[in-house]
């Protein structure tokens, strides 16, 4: 994928060298997002496990998952958003309707730091996950968004996602109830 640039900032892929800054600033957004609502030491817990550097360096050598991120002009990250090639599996996740196609890219993570929500970011970054899913030949994207995250699903939403399903998060002794939702990857008029 070649870069998207604006004036103040850029969406590239990640390489194997920003594993460790993608797992520290990937563990802070997340962190950001949900340290209201989740608590310590639960919360460092699953961060230090989840956000582990090996995990995020696994994960960017394998072929099926690619990671995107926000690039300001000087460097600064801004959002990223992590994709793997596949389908929800059972038994923590349970479709309601099938997916709108038959090969599935996930959205595993989709942030964008909170001083630039509102910015424009997160449209283009989803723009980005779609251009991927086109180049990697696949037909619907979907992803798994808390139940309560109430302006994630109002964005998501307002992407083109619709609930085609549900999903068990287990955080810590916690059982949250999210939603799958998914949408089609439109293909650019000829």
């Amino acid at each position: 994928m070649d870069h998207i640039r604006t004036m103040t900032w850029s969406i590239r892929p990640a390489s194997s060298t920003d594993a460790a800054r993608l797992a520290s600033f990937a563990a802070a957004l997340f962190r950001q997002a949900y340290g209201a609502t989740h608590s310590e030491p639960t919360l460092s817990e699953y961060l230090g496990t989840a956000f582990a550097e090996s995990q995020f360096a696994q994960a960017m050598a394998n072929p099926s998952c690619t990671a995107l991120l926000v690039e300001s002009t000087d460097g600064t990250w801004l959002g990223y958003a992590q994709l793997r090639a596949g389908a929800p599996i059972p038994p923590t996740r349970q479709l309601l309707t099938e997916l709108p196609g038959t090969r599935p890219l996930e959205i595993v993570r989709f942030y964008v730091d909170g001083e630039w929500h509102g910015r424009g970011i997160a449209q283009p970054l989803m723009r980005a996950c779609e251009e991927d899913a086109r180049e990697r030949g696949c037909d619907v994207l979907w992803l798994q968004a808390w139940q309560e995250a109430q302006q994630a699903l109002r964005f998501y939403r307002k992407s083109g996602f619709s609930v085609c399903g549900t999903a068990v998060f287990t955080f810590g002794e916690r059982v949250d109830n999210d939603l799958v939702l998914a949408r089609a990857v439109a293909h650019p008029a000829s």
